[in-house]
């Protein structure tokens, strides 16, 4: 009995201290340590953030994410070797890794389950997260989300080369270079004519306040997002395994996101997704706070 009491005990501590300290750091199994941020009240949903190796500060900080505060409780979190925590010592940045990061962080919050939201690469990985731990998951949210880097990559390519309007695109279309290593050359010549935004953002100032937002903290780790172009899962296809995702599923593209493609969420194939177009880029959460606020609110009431 006095085991039990003292288990008990600690417990309610752990739940106590949970509400007074919203910002944390979570050691893993392996001795990371991960940045954690809880806000908001309601349903608990994990934000998986993009880049890949970005931060999910850049959603964090952006007025959309406060108005779905009130009715989520959002749990925020840098992947390893990203943004505000730390790199693998191993240099473990396995798909697997990753997913078990994710799910330790759940068992730590005491949580049965929780709806996932990801954002840009964030998709590849709530849908692995959803195959390896479905008892985990009551909801799947994809926010502008790519499955298959491969295809998005191209986007990239295509769009930045019909754009600039390149004649000889020899270099470009060469198959025995890497696609993302002619991915940057594109990048690097719209950048110079200051086109870049065009890829994400209805106009320049919105990729300048977007940088300005996500670089604001400093001394951000940008391990992960050196080497994950190394890691071979990441470059799977991943939308066939979509079809054996029964959860519910909100889905969220845009007309004009060419950082994902238009196009791209035609290939998903969840049996119960709700599908809502964006008629602009890669950051509605920025760019239109309130309408996609509305939306995801809208959705909450299918989440289990």
């Amino acid at each position: 009995m006095k085991t039990i009491i003292t288990l008990l005990f600690g417990f309610l501590f752990h739940l106590t201290s949970f509400a007074k300290d919203k910002n944390f750091y979570f050691t893993t199994s392996d001795n990371v340590k991960l940045y954690v941020r809880i806000a908001g009240e309601g349903k608990p949903c994990l934000f998986v953030h993009g880049g890949p190796g970005s931060t999910s500060y850049y959603y964090e900080a952006m007025a959309g994410a406060p108005l779905i505060d009130q009715k989520l409780q959002m749990v925020y979190f840098d992947q390893r070797g990203c943004g505000r925590s730390d790199s693998a010592k191993n240099n473990d940045y396995s798909l697997n890794r990753m997913l078990k990061d994710m799910e330790e962080l759940r068992a730590f919050l005491h949580l049965k389950q929780w709806a996932v939201m990801g954002h840009s690469f964030g998709g590849i990985l709530i849908t692995n997260y959803a195959l390896h731990y479905p008892k985990s998951v009551s909801a799947l949210l994809y926010i502008h989300c790519t499955l298959n880097m491969q295809a998005s990559m191209n986007s990239h390519l295509e769009f930045g080369l019909k754009e600039l309007d390149v004649k000889d695109q020899t270099a470009f279309r060469d198959a025995s270079l890497p696609l993302n290593e002619r991915v940057w050359k594109v990048h690097e010549k719209l950048t110079e004519k200051n086109l870049w935004y065009k890829l994400m953002y209805r106009n320049a100032y919105e990729k300048q306040f977007n940088d300005s937002i996500t670089f604001s903290t400093s001394n951000l780790n940008r391990d992960f997002a050196t080497q994950c172009w190394n890691v071979k899962e990441y470059w799977q296809d991943y939308t066939a395994q979509t079809a054996s995702i029964t959860c519910p599923v909100f889905v969220m593209t845009g007309d004009k996101d060419y950082a994902i493609g238009p196009d791209h969420y035609k290939s998903f194939r969840f049996p119960h997704q709700t599908v809502v177009h964006y008629i602009g880029g890669h950051a509605p959460f920025q760019e239109e706070p309130q309408w996609y606020a509305e939306k995801i609110l809208s959705f909450i009431p299918s989440i289990p």
